[in-house]
């Protein structure tokens, strides 16, 4: 159902649905596991989407061997000697993950991709591996990427106010170098993801001391991966998609999600509260239904992919909403501030942007076609808003979403949504 031109009507939803696995958490896991001596098991429950596909590319161009197998990936780190050219398709988190850790080996390493990979914003990098012994070029702060190490450790700073993914490469390589490092994160803005990285980095024996108040990191040098067997948390970011169609159109339930997980996006639970929605969370479930719509304000700064979804749901919400947070949707896979003002409008919604904010007047929405910018989470939105819509939605190049998540029109459809 994702070939280029999909239609989703109008109708009730109801049912439930496996969230798919985590490609944030899946791709640190994948990284982590390519630098253990040894050989791990990522579970992972479900196709695996682009975004994962480009980190396993990564991990086996640097020296990993890698075996898809029924239900994971089976993962034995450093095995056999690192290629000088990596492709991260079009996946921001497996360049500038990747790149720090490319920086360990001495000889030198390109890491680009393709599409909108190459319009995506790299100059953080150079300065913060050349102050710890790498050197590192880019074409003019875009990929590709080349870099030379070895890194040796020391004292470095990064800029966190666009990405922590750089971040999260950084912590990554530097326990493997000789000297002890310390990191400092200047404008850190997405906590809830370097929280992630620490956790899958501990999960693999590997500790660093960190206060993400301050955007201060402490990594001990000479430390070992161990390879594990490690489980894959269900996805908040798409299992966001799906809840808020439930709180719109009727009950959905996502199932396979960690209640205390680090992943941001878990912060949909309280938008839904916010627009009014009835949200019941218990075991690894989360239901999200209708309630009394309301107009909300919400911070997304710390969650920006959260913004397709919550554009949506506030759509349906009587009066203005407000969604904070518009400086983060600049470089992802579109200017998703403007793709996300043409989808609205397209479907006879408003948007504004005040400042760092969008205000979104509650509207019915029409149908209408929609051309999701080649950006999956434009495209989830558009299908999301259409249960509730009074027509039907028709998004083109509809197959976009399998960057992130290869089932979604499948999973809808299971829903009861009326898909052609």
């Amino acid at each position: 159902m994702t070939e280029d031109l999909v239609t989703v009507g109008p109708g009730p939803l109801r049912g439930a649905v496996a969230a798919p696995p985590s490609k944030s958490l899946f791709q640190r896991a994948v990284a982590a596991a390519s630098l253990a001596r040894g050989t791990s098991f990522l579970e992972a429950a479900g196709p695996l989407c682009a975004d994962a596909r480009a980190s396993l590319r990564a991990a086996r161009a640097l020296g990993a061997r890698v075996r898809e197998e029924p239900g994971g990936v089976r993962v034995t780190g450093r095995a056999r000697p690192g290629s000088e050219w990596v492709d991260c398709g079009e996946s921001g988190l497996a360049l500038r993950m990747f790149t720090p850790l490319a920086a360990l080996e001495a000889g030198p390493v390109t890491l680009t991709g393709s599409g909108s990979l190459l319009s995506r914003p790299v100059h953080m990098l150079p300065p913060a591996l050349e102050a710890l012994g790498a050197s590192c070029e880019t074409r003019g702060g875009y990929p590709p990427v080349r870099v030379r190490g070895p890194l040796r450790g020391g004292r470095t700073e990064v800029d966190g106010s666009l990405t922590s993914q750089v971040l999260t490469g950084l912590l990554l390589a530097l326990p493997l170098c000789r000297e002890d490092s310390e990191v400092r994160a200047r404008g850190l803005r997405s906590r809830g993801y370097v929280e992630a990285t620490l956790r899958v980095m501990e999960d693999f024996g590997v500790g660093v001391e960190s206060d993400l108040d301050t955007g201060l990191s402490f990594i001990p040098g000479g430390q070992a991966y161990q390879p594990r067997e490690y489980t894959v948390e269900g996805d908040w970011s798409g299992a966001a998609f799906l809840l808020v169609a439930g709180a719109l159109a009727g009950a959905v339930t996502v199932t396979g999600l960690d209640l205390e997980s680090p992943q941001p996006d878990r912060a949909i639970l309280q938008a839904l509260e916010l627009a009014g929605a009835e949200v019941k969370a218990g075991g690894d479930s989360v239901t999200a239904a209708p309630g009394k719509p309301r107009a909300f304000s919400f911070d997304a700064s710390g969650c920006p992919d959260l913004f397709p979804p919550l554009a949506v749901l506030a759509a349906a919400c009587p009066g203005e909403s407000r969604i904070s947070g518009v400086h983060r949707l600049r470089h992802k896979e579109s200017d998703r501030a403007a793709a996300l003002a043409d989808l609205l409008s397209r479907l006879g919604g408003k948007v504004r942007i005040e400042r760092d904010a969008m205000v979104i007047p509650g509207k019915t929405l029409q149908g209408g076609t929609i051309d999701p910018h080649s950006d999956h989470r434009i495209a989830m939105a558009a299908a999301v808003a259409a249960p509730a819509a009074a027509g039907p939605v028709r998004i083109a190049r509809a197959s976009c979403v399998s960057k992130s998540y290869p089932r979604f029109f499948q999973d809808l459809a299971s829903l009861g949504a009326k898909i052609s």
